[in-house]
């Protein structure tokens, strides 16, 4: 007796565990992709106002009175930030793109001292543009407003095809999820058909019998979630290695958020499915139950 005792603790042990990563390899799946959902608008407002707009200001402007628009610039709630390239800072970065020193070349320096503006995100399209850089040009120490529309515009199309994709393939994956862990459920709870039955018959209500398949439902979709979110953190770690400039638009709010997401999923997953796997050999005549 005792060694059959102990070789059904072994099977129900393993039963769990494999329920537990089984959901846990699913929920990381979820959990990566519900990072990139999350994220997804703050990459696209970083990559929209990585774009620029250079304002070439006039060759009589003095340095006092182009600090003082920059200000001005900055104050406008269409500006992220701006940065003053002077005409010797202008040369410099020219020398480094093109490897000489046309400036001796030529003999004077044929460069302007510029504003780099970066937008914020809801501006970066080319409705706004327009009338930001009428707004530009109506100061009398700007010379010339130059950037691409088409960038802006193919820039703006690219991040609606990929919105798209990733919506799609959220949906798709989030219907394999369930489907998933819905089965690795089912084949737990199979393996217990018989005690279900057994407490049928010594007069246990649905409820009773129903309340520690929940409970165990709720601690397999936590201890998976733990899990999922382990390996999760790892990957971030090892992105952020590779990739820092995309780890620098996160924050510790998004990662709550992403952390509380997948447990709760864990959970209601677990819960759902351990409900319908239940209920079904609840209401299983007992020759379906061989």
């Amino acid at each position: 007796m005792g060694s059959a005792h102990k070789i059904s603790k072994s099977k129900a042990r393993t039963s769990s565990v494999s329920t537990v990563v089984g959901i846990a390899l699913v929920l990381f799946m979820l959990g990566s992709l519900l990072f990139v959902v999350l994220n997804a608008k703050k990459l696209s407002d970083h990559v929209k106002e990585s774009f620029r707009v250079q304002v070439f200001l006039k060759e009589d402007a003095k340095d006092a009175d182009i600090l003082k628009f920059k200000k001005l610039l900055e104050a406008e709630p269409y500006v992220v930030e701006t940065e003053y390239i002077t005409r010797e800072d202008a040369v410099k970065l020219m020398e480094a793109e093109i490897g000489e020193n046309f400036v001796e070349f030529l003999g004077f320096n044929p460069l302007q001292a510029s504003l780099d503006v970066h937008l914020e995100a809801e501006y970066a399209h080319s409705d706004s543009l327009i009338w930001i850089e009428e707004a530009i040009l109506a100061n009398p120490r700007v010379k010339e407003v130059v950037y691409q529309p088409d960038l802006i515009d193919l820039i703006n199309q690219n991040i609606r095809k990929i919105s798209m994709v990733v919506l799609g393939f959220s949906l798709l994956l989030l219907i394999i999820a369930i489907a998933l862990i819905n089965n690795t459920i089912r084949l737990s709870v199979f393996s217990k058909r018989f005690l279900i039955r057994s407490m049928q018959l010594v007069g246990a209500t649905r409820s009773f019998i129903m309340r520690p398949f929940i409970w165990q439902g709720i601690v397999n979709g936590i201890w998976a979630a733990i899990i999922a979110l382990v390996l999760i953190v790892g990957v971030l770690y090892f992105v952020k290695s590779e990739l820092p400039e995309l780890m620098s638009i996160q924050d510790i709010e998004s990662l709550v958020e992403l952390f509380g997401l997948v447990v709760l999923l864990g959970i209601f997953i677990s819960v759902i499915s351990t409900i319908f796997a239940v209920n079904k050999y609840i209401r299983s005549d007992l020759g379906k139950l061989y």
